[in-house]
């Protein structure tokens, strides 16, 4: 962390975003932390106080170098809630009838991305969610997928059957021959446990390709 910037979280007393303590992420904090980081950090940012705020000023007086740093943290705690908040309304729904919705939460997901990731969302039989999880963070570029820690967290999640997922960075959410052979592996490998690939969605730019409608599965 700069100097400035612990100055200016030491003079305001806002907690930084948990991407500048210990490397932990706003994933990995609890609902009520995220709110309070998201709630007094933006009145930090004003560019003059509001009327009757006595809080110190250091955050609207700090440098635009710190100040575009911060907000991109806040945006992150705040797309974390968003994202919290939507797949806990999409648990135990059959969100399968409605394709638009597994496309809108992913590109929720994949949102403040800058690193190719992919994720998984583990349905029941009735195609109802029952959780989404990224399990494998790479670089711009390209990531490594593994089938069997795949296989591993679908039986962990008693799942019937999973949504891949993956973004790309580039903004292009076209995908590559490498996306097709891992879809593949994936759907080959789920298949000796009896866990059915539904879709892949690529996700890039808040834009959505889905195998299943391509045809590729």
């Amino acid at each position: 962390m700069s100097n400035e910037l612990n100055q200016t979280v030491a003079a305001t007393g806002h907690p930084p975003n948990p991407n500048f303590v210990a490397g932990v992420q706003a994933h990995a904090l609890p609902d009520d932390v995220l709110e309070n980081i998201v709630l007094r950090g933006a009145r930090g940012l004003a560019k003059r106080p509001q009327p009757g705020c006595h809080e110190p000023d250091a955050l609207y007086r700090a440098s635009p170098e710190v100040r575009k740093a911060r907000l991109r943290e806040l945006l992150e705690c705040a797309n974390e809630l968003l994202r919290r908040a939507a797949i806990a309304g999409a648990v135990s729904r059959p969100v399968m009838q409605s394709p638009s919705a597994i496309k809108d939460l992913l590109a929720l997901h994949f949102r403040m991305h800058e690193a190719e990731a992919f994720a998984v969302i583990y349905l029941n039989a009735q195609h109802a969610v029952l959780g989404i999880e990224e399990l494998f963070r790479g670089t711009l570029s390209q990531t490594s997928v593994y089938p069997r820690e795949v296989v591993k967290r679908a039986l962990a999640h008693n799942a019937a059957a999973v949504v891949l997922s993956h973004n790309h960075p580039s903004g292009s959410p076209e995908p590559s021959r490498a996306d097709e052979f891992l879809t593949q592996a994936l759907k080959s490998a789920l298949g000796l446990v009896d866990v059915r690939v539904l879709d892949h969605i690529v996700v890039a730019s808040g834009r959505c390709t889905s195998f299943s409608e391509r045809g590729l599965l």
